[in-house]
């Protein structure tokens, strides 16, 4: 079968086009060698990718950067071909059907036919031969018909894609990953924007590493030839002392702050030892005592390099539905937070110089 995708946001970057382009090839190239589906050719022209020949659907979706795909049948410019393979391979979804559309696109305009006047001739084809009425709002079959580079493509059938730019077009970052539901997405919302990521985990003791792994892969699956790397390092490798102390100190209620900064300390030695160019993180404003204004800016200040947080004006509902769509949510909820390491009172006001009194004491 021939696969018909599309890109959108791409085709807006201007003189640098060709190098998105050059990427979302190597990555689709990527993806289809992983999942063992053969094919003749594929061509990148004029914001579409034609795969000819594939051995099946693959699930484009997956691929940074496609917005739609769909199979597709492909014909020259052969009008009375187009009109057969409608009378022949939809014959028995337009029986059935209670009403259809024709929605055609030309973008050859050396075509004979205007976009609407394709549309006027197909459709009454398909009502004069099936009987079927049309509904432009609410049609139960919907046949796309597109006209360009010496192609008719006629697909029935559209799957989304998650759009955006291609893993690898926007530089490297180091993403901190937990076993919870929000770095997973935060994670993939930055991959879609371009970024090729290290993961980065804070292993506590008797945590439940398989949940870790299996979000690793299922985001591994969003960037083929890209896929993430995963570091684990034990909260004892990055924390000076241990956080009992902090109680003996009288200090318990910041700790959750505390972990943070030695997270992002972490992350952003590993970013500076890779060439990243950046951190992320899954904080969404106010959801947690550690994530209001003043704690974000205590905990983060010493940092150098920047941090994004693709969810910091995210509601929980919002990341939840995120995380159903890309198949991290089901993992996510079977992690078991280890409930030693948040003080029953948290800590939700720190001051950056009272933040700076306590690393001094743990550093000594």
């Amino acid at each position: 079968m021939d696969i018909l995708a599309k890109y959108v946001e791409i085709i807006l970057k201007g003189k640098n086009r060709g190098v998105f382009e050059r990427i979302l090839r190597q990555n689709i190239e990527a993806f289809l060698a992983h999942e063992l589906i053969s094919y003749d050719r594929l061509i990148l022209n004029g914001g579409r990718v034609l795969i000819e020949n594939a051995s099946r659907l693959p699930e484009l979706h997956k691929v940074m950067g496609i917005d739609f795909y769909s199979p597709v049948a492909t014909f020259g410019y052969d009008l009375e071909a187009v009109e057969n393979y409608i009378r022949s391979a939809l014959v028995a979804r337009l029986r059935r059907a209670k009403s259809f559309r024709i929605t055609a696109k030309r973008s050859d305009r050396s075509f004979p036919l205007t976009s609407m006047e394709l549309q006027k001739r197909l459709g009454a084809l398909v009502h004069d031969e099936f009987g079927v009425p049309v509904s432009l709002k609410h049609p139960e079959v919907e046949i796309f018909v597109e006209v360009a580079n010496g192609r008719i493509w006629v697909y029935t059938d559209a799957y989304r894609g998650f759009g955006g730019l291609p893993v690898g077009s926007s530089g490297k970052l180091v993403a901190l990953l937990s076993g919870g539901i929000d770095s997973p997405v935060a994670s993939f919302l930055m991959m879609r924007r371009g970024a090729e990521l290290i993961l980065l985990h804070i292993e506590i003791e008797g945590e439940d590493m398989s949940v870790v792994h299996r979000i690793h892969k299922k985001l591994s699956e969003y960037a083929r030839g890209r896929e993430p790397e995963l570091i684990i390092l034990k909260r004892q490798e990055i924390w000076p002392i241990e956080p009992s102390i902090l109680r003996e100190w009288g200090l318990e209620r910041y700790t959750c702050v505390v972990c943070k900064h030695y997270m992002l300390k972490a992350a952003e030695k590993i970013a500076f030892d890779y060439g990243a160019d950046g951190i992320v993180t899954g904080d969404s404003l106010g959801q947690v005592a550690s994530q209001t204004l003043e704690n974000l800016r205590a905990y983060r200040r010493s940092i150098e390099l920047p941090i994004y947080s693709p969810l910091i004006g995210f509601n929980k509902t919002e990341t939840i539905e995120w995380a159903r769509r890309i198949g991290t949510y089901d993992i996510s909820i079977s992690h078991k937070e280890m409930p030693q390491c948040a003080p029953k009172r948290p800590v939700t006001r720190v001051s950056p110089d009272k933040f700076d009194e306590i690393l001094r004491r743990i550093e000594g």
